[in-house]
């Protein structure tokens, strides 16, 4: 008997599952090295692992239902609006449901990821990613299990950016997760997580953290908007924005060589907007 599907708990025909889709691997058609990097506020990044290929898997973690049905359907409505993006830049008018559509596929996507890194190279990284809880897990689940997957939207307190990375064509997956505190009354803290996860030339960054107790705790909200000096190159596509309308991507590409710069916010993470 397989471990429990990570998001639903059955222990029924378990499956590997494609953290990155294999529709957007196959698009790329790169057999290249892949860094895994985690970072901090005041350091540098580590490099965790350096894999032979892109493919990333999480072993044995979903179940069928969850891997071939539920997430499948997520995966089927965002693929024709992701992958031209992803794979060649494609100018896209992204609609307030696109933005919704992108972003749940992207917090899904590093919570799966962040497992896969933790089941892979357990105990390498100085500092671990974050693991989604229970409240993210079951939020997910019930999304996905009681709404149409075109209507599937993030948990609470979780907010997406979307940048345009210029990935040359070489470097298909970056994931830089880092750790994003909300302080609480009670002079604590509630620790969630802010993630840069570059897929081709779309780069989703993503602030996840368990909603249930940080509303519980009382906990501040987390910095909303990017440094000035980034502003106009990461368009916030959820929660909407008051008054929202639609965002034209791509934005201006960070070079190749600035992904650090992306994944920091020039420097300012966490530091409070400019």
């Amino acid at each position: 008997m397989g471990m429990a599907c990570v998001l639903c708990g059955s222990d029924d025909s378990p499956t590997d599952e494609d953290v990155i889709p294999r529709w957007l691997l196959r698009a790329f058609d790169v057999q290249g090295p892949v860094t895994v990097n985690v970072r901090e506020e005041s350091g540098e990044p580590q490099a965790v692992a350096r894999r032979p290929n892109p493919k990333i898997m999480l072993r044995g973690g979903l179940c069928r239902v969850c891997n071939n049905e539920r997430l499948s359907r997520l995966e089927n409505v965002v693929k024709p609006i992701l992958a031209p993006m992803a794979r060649y830049a494609k100018p896209t008018i992204l609609d307030l449901d696109n933005q919704r559509l992108l972003a749940a596929f992207a917090v899904k996507t590093v919570y799966l990821l962040e497992l896969a890194v933790r089941q892979q190279y357990p105990g390498v990284r100085l500092v671990e990613g974050y693991e989604p809880g229970i409240a993210e897990i079951g939020w997910l689940l019930g999304q996905l299990e009681r709404r149409q997957a075109t209507q599937v939207e993030p948990p609470p307190r979780s907010m997406v950016w979307l940048a345009h990375w210029d990935c040359c064509e070489r470097s298909v997956v970056n994931y830089a997760p880092s750790s994003a505190p909300l302080p609480t009354p009670d002079g604590g803290e509630v620790v969630g997580q802010f993630t840069t996860l570059a897929l081709g030339f779309a780069a989703f960054q993503i602030f996840t953290v368990d909603y249930v107790e940080a509303t519980r705790r009382d906990a501040e909200v987390w910095n909303p908007r990017p440094p000035t000096s980034l502003r106009p190159a990461i368009p916030r596509i959820w929660p909407h924005l008051l008054g929202a309308d639609v965002v034209l991507w791509p934005p201006a590409a960070f070079p190749n060589g600035d992904f650090d710069r992306l994944a920091s916010w020039d420097s300012a993470l966490r530091r409070g907007a400019a």
